[in-house]
């Protein structure tokens, strides 16, 4: 009984997947090395639309947005490695493996974006306006485990990969795009639309440019 205890508050404060790492393996600060695809994503013009709103009334939305967000995520496999304010990061492919950790990320970014229509849907009719995401999405290697110390931690991952979905999320807003992609992620993916492909392009942090591809 009491291990059944421990585990349902584990899962509580914990993704299930990370939940399940930490039953298996135990808990121990460090990383592993691991394929895995990032997602990043974020609120456009959140901090004005927020100045209109009571900070009861912020909270309630964000809290919206993230019940919708985790869902998104965590149906395809992935989980929400951090909240960032008005936006968060999610992996695929880490601590528990995936057949298609791209598949599985893009199939995500897509979800959200559904489901931000169908709140956006509603925020109109009640005379509320509508939010705008971006969505930006890498995939390579990356270290993945617990940071921190043995009394506080958190399951993150470093990497290219990681640098890169962050830049690609914020590259949304000079693309207009709704989701962008890296060639790594595009190369794993099977019958997904490639909307544009701005080649050549210069990401911020990195020396030399990428293709990337709106999907």
């Amino acid at each position: 009984r009491l291990r059944d205890e421990q585990r349902r508050l584990l899962e509580r404060f914990a993704t299930t997947e990370v939940a399940q790492d930490l039953q298996e393996s135990g808990f121990a600060i460090g990383g592993k090395r691991a394929n895995a695809s990032v997602l990043f994503c974020d609120i456009r013009g959140f901090t004005t639309l927020s100045e209109n709103l009571a900070p009861e009334a912020t909270i309630d939305l964000l809290n919206t947005f993230y019940t919708l967000m985790f869902e998104a995520v965590t149906s395809n496999g992935g989980i929400v490695s951090l909240m960032l304010g008005d936006g968060l990061m999610a992996l695929f492919g880490v601590p528990q493996p995936l057949n298609n950790t791209a598949q599985s990320a893009v199939a995500a970014g897509h979800e959200m974006h559904s489901m931000i229509e169908m709140l956006n849907h509603d925020r109109l009719a009640d005379g509320e306006e509508s939010l705008r995401i971006g969505i930006g999405i890498a995939t390579g290697e990356v270290v993945a485990g617990y940071a921190g110390t043995d009394n506080r931690a958190t399951y993150t991952c470093i990497g290219s990969a990681v640098n890169l979905a962050a830049r690609l999320e914020a590259e949304t807003q000079n693309t207009g795009s709704r989701i962008l992609a890296d060639q790594e992620t595009l190369d794993l993916l099977h019958g997904v639309d490639i909307q544009e492909t701005f080649g050549g392009t210069q990401i911020k942090g990195f020396s030399d440019p990428f293709d990337i591809h709106a999907l």
